[in-house]
């Protein structure tokens, strides 16, 4: 369960290939944790290919959501299937952390 990462109008993108779950969300951690180290705070997930939601995944995110607000930055999402916006919904997230449908409009947002 691998991710790709690009860049694009300054936010770094990741698209997962797999599940919101917490091995993949490590992978996301020290991901982030290394851009950071770079000044870079514009996260956006695409999670088309996620299809499941773990918990311990969902809590990693927000861990690292607080870590990159802390540093005036922000994660966003977007592409989410309907299960896993439901699941996302249910947990809770969806009020702290933006989700939006195509990656164009997620990316305009960071510059709203």
């Amino acid at each position: 369960m691998a991710f790709r990462m690009r860049t694009k109008m300054g936010v770094d993108v990741l698209h997962f290939s797999g599940d919101l779950d917490a091995s993949q969300m490590v992978q996301v951690k020290n991901r982030v944790a290394r851009l950071l180290r770079k000044n870079r705070k514009k996260l956006l997930l695409d999670l088309s290919q996620a299809r499941r939601v773990e918990l311990a995944g969902v809590g990693i995110l927000v861990d690292r959501l607080r870590t990159v607000r802390a540093r005036k930055g922000d994660i966003k999402l977007c592409n989410m299937c309907p299960e896993v916006q439901r699941s996302l919904e249910m947990i809770g997230i969806n009020g702290l952390i933006e989700s939006f449908r195509s990656e164009e409009e997620a990316i305009r947002s960071f510059a709203a």
